[in-house]
């Protein structure tokens, strides 16, 4: 049985820091799964564009949205009341979106400078898994934990991430003939 390594001063804090990761994390794989998904309709690329962007920034909103009140119900049904719900619970959520949107728009980058839809949706997918590997590389580093094993499974987990909106798509190609 392992033993986890001992505490760390963790950046940001710990709340702030594990927003700011989910963010990253959520950010990428969702951006580049619901290109993916989208590319297999037939939309123009404006139109891929635009509905990726709507659906990224929804997306990041959602997780935040999710991120505060979980907080918020998890003190409440352990019985604390928080002083400070705008530090606690708004500013982390804020957090986690920010990183969201931001780091979605970078999966959508090629799409905006290459002509070609199918190597633009390689290329984010491609920079996707290459920049959650590092992402899961540099907190397991901070964390004090294994960086290779945390670094391949958040790329791993968000290649079945791009392989669901993948899917997805495929499969509402194929029913509705989009």
């Amino acid at each position: 049985m392992s033993q986890l390594s001992p505490r760390r001063n963790i950046p940001f804090g710990a709340d702030r820091f594990l927003a700011l990761f989910e963010g990253v994390e959520g950010g990428f794989a969702i951006g580049a799964g619901i290109l993916a998904g989208l590319s297999l309709t037939n939309v123009d690329r404006k139109t891929l564009i635009a509905i990726a962007a709507i659906s990224v920034i929804i997306n990041g909103f959602n997780s935040a949205a999710v991120k505060y009140s979980s907080e918020h119900y998890m003190d409440e049904i352990d019985g604390i009341e928080n002083e400070k719900p705008f530090s606690d619970y708004f500013i982390p959520a804020l957090i986690q979106f920010l990183s969201y949107f931001a780091i979605s728009f970078i999966s959508l980058i090629p799409l905006l400078i290459l002509n070609s839809v199918p190597y633009a949706i390689f290329y984010s997918c491609a920079i996707t898994l290459i920049i959650l590997l590092a992402a899961g590389t540099w907190r397991a580093y901070i964390l004090g934990m294994p960086r290779w094993r945390d670094g391949l499974e958040i790329a791993f987990l968000g290649a079945c991430i791009i392989a669901a909106g993948f899917t997805s798509g495929w499969i509402i190609h194929i029913i509705l003939k989009a």
